[in-house]
């Protein structure tokens, strides 16, 4: 009893293990199924049911290779397993009941039995659809990226082509200075680079308001010496409305055609490009094609136009410059001439009209001293009174002539206090005839970089001062810090000066109302020209108390 009890429990223990391995084989998501060594199905799970969409007892005892596209490749998987005892990943089509194909890939091996022969083969299914489609998937985007990858190097090949004709070009405009030469071989390289047979370069002439041709390459005989009027023509049009332009209706035996040695043919498409820079009309640049003019050769040749607008006003710039600087040497011997006349004249001055005028200072100075008759005594004065002015009006013009020619001074370090205070002493009796009162508020050392010819200049502003102020009125001397200078200012009270007449003081000659009181018209010109010699600046300005002008000047600190 005790036997049959054990040997019940083992069945039970061993149908047990038979039910958990068929459930973990019908909770599989592939395919499976059994052959015996003939290739017929022995058994089946529920995924290969669905698959085939065949009952188990359709499937069970039928050929393994009746369910594919090709029984016979199906029969030799059976057969390989069996002969290498395992088959990876074999591929086959399996077709459903009602005609469905589907892509499955197998792995099988062989199993045996308890004495250890083969019994047959154990076969695992993949749907491999999905796979087959993503696989398809891969391979077209593969395809379609080795296409794009192609384009895309046809067109960088491309591009590099075009940029390398491009800096070839630029090296040609930029070889030559020369405007014809530049022209010509600019447009040789585009004809070039462009496999174009022939262009034509015109040139914008604003005062003739046409274009004139330039350059030229293989093109009618005609146009070589056509001038088109802004809006006539291809050429016209294109510069009257400043856009590129292209024609491609154009006329056998027309206008425009390309010479091939004695023979002539007509252009399927003409471009024409203004040539325009910054916003000013150079001309326009017209090349004559035998086929379509792609987009990226449009772009191609208006960028190469606008480096020709570049260098054609650089031509034209140095053209003018070459021009300028010839003006500019006739104008410098020209000036030349005109310092040797002016330091003639100065020698003249200074020599043959100084000297007789000494001469005769001498006479009327004895005559005066002589004579008793009062009449004679008052011819003798005006005599004398008017010397004296042109003796003044000489060394003045002489003296402004020299420092006319002066580039440069000397210059120490000089107390500009101490030397007004000098110029002041040396007016004190001029200043006491009148009644003025002279205030010096400059109290200190104001050391300046200053030659001492600077004293001229404070001489002159306070010899006007005291000339055009009224009897009993004053003067104010000041020198104040101007940062890097020192402000020099002589203030009087005298009539002012009219805004609209401030302009003129400086320039030689030029002299305002002076109430009758007389003079060269040089003083102020002297005082500015030796002033700016000390990179200082002079100036005038009404006096803030209401009446009189202050005049100033500035010089450098020391």
């Amino acid at each position: 009893m005790v036997e049959i009890s054990q040997l019940e429990k083992k069945i039970e223990e061993l149908e047990k293990l038979q039910r958990y391995n068929r459930g973990l084989i019908e909770a599989s998501i592939d395919p499976m199924l059994t052959t015996d060594i003939d290739g017929i199905i022995t058994d089946v799970n529920e995924q290969m049911v669905r698959i085939t969409e065949s009952s188990r007892g359709e499937l069970i005892g039928t050929p393994f290779k009746n369910n594919f596209t090709d029984p016979e490749e199906a029969a030799a998987g059976i057969k390989k397993t069996l002969a290498d005892k395992m088959v990876r990943d074999y591929e086959l089509t399996l077709v459903s009941r009602t005609g469905k194909e589907i892509q499955v890939s197998y792995n099988a091996t062989i199993f045996t039995g308890a004495n250890g022969y083969v019994k047959g083969v154990f076969a695992v299914a993949r749907d491999m659809t999905e796979h087959k489609r993503l696989e398809n998937e891969l391979a077209k985007y593969t395809e379609n990226l080795e296409v794009m990858v192609e384009d895309r190097t046809e067109e960088l090949r491309i591009q590099q082509e075009r940029e390398s004709s491009y800096n070839q070009i630029m090296t040609v405009l930029n070889a030559s200075i020369d405007q014809d030469t530049m022209l010509k071989e600019g447009l040789n390289e585009i004809i070039k680079h462009l496999n174009a047979p022939s262009g034509m370069i015109y040139l914008y002439d604003s005062e003739a308001n046409v274009l004139k041709p330039a350059a030229s390459h293989a093109v009618k005989k005609e146009l070589l010496t056509e001038a088109f009027e802004l809006g006539e023509g291809i050429p016209g049009e294109t510069a009257l409305e400043r856009r590129t332009i292209i024609v491609t209706d154009i006329p056998q035996d027309g206008e425009y055609g390309i010479e091939f040695g004695l023979m002539e043919i007509s252009p399927k498409t003409i471009m024409s490009v203004p040539i325009v820079f910054h916003k000013n009309l150079l001309g326009t640049i017209l090349i004559e094609f035998l086929t379509d003019v792609s987009e990226e050769t449009q772009k191609f040749l208006q960028r190469v136009v606008s480096q020709f607008g570049i260098a054609i006003n650089n031509a034209q710039s140095y053209i003018m410059v070459q021009n300028m600087a010839q003006e500019l040497q006739e104008y410098s011997g020209q000036l030349e001439k005109s310092n040797q006349l002016k330091d003639l004249f100065t020698d003249i001055l200074r020599h043959d009209l100084l000297n007789p005028a000494g001469l005769v200072r001498g006479f009327t100075d004895v005559l005066l001293s002589i004579e008793t008759d009062e009449k004679n005594k008052e011819l003798l004065n005006k005599v004398h009174n008017n010397n004296e002015k042109l003796i003044d009006l000489i060394e003045t013009a002489s003296k402004f002539a020299k420092l006319e020619s002066t580039e440069e001074l000397e210059f120490v370090r000089n107390d500009i206090g101490e030397i007004f205070k000098n110029v002041v002493d040396n007016f004190t009796q001029p200043a006491i005839d009148k009644d003025i009162k002279i205030e010096f508020l400059a109290d200190g050392e104001y050391f300046a970089k200053a030659n001492t010819i600077i004293e001229d200049v404070f001489s002159n502003l306070l010899s006007n001062a005291i000339k055009y102020s009224p009897d009993g009125s004053r003067i104010i001397i000041d020198i104040q810090d101007a940062d890097t200078d020192w402000r020099i200012s002589i203030t009087d009270f005298g009539f002012g000066i009219p805004d609209e007449d401030k302009p003129k003081l400086f320039q030689r000659f030029k002299r305002v109302d002076k109430k009758g009181i007389k003079g060269t018209g040089l003083g102020l010109a002297i005082v500015k020209r030796i002033v700016e010699l000390h990179g200082g600046n002079v100036g005038v300005e009404n006096n803030p108390a209401g009446q009189g002008s202050v005049f100033w000047v500035t010089i450098g600190k020391a």
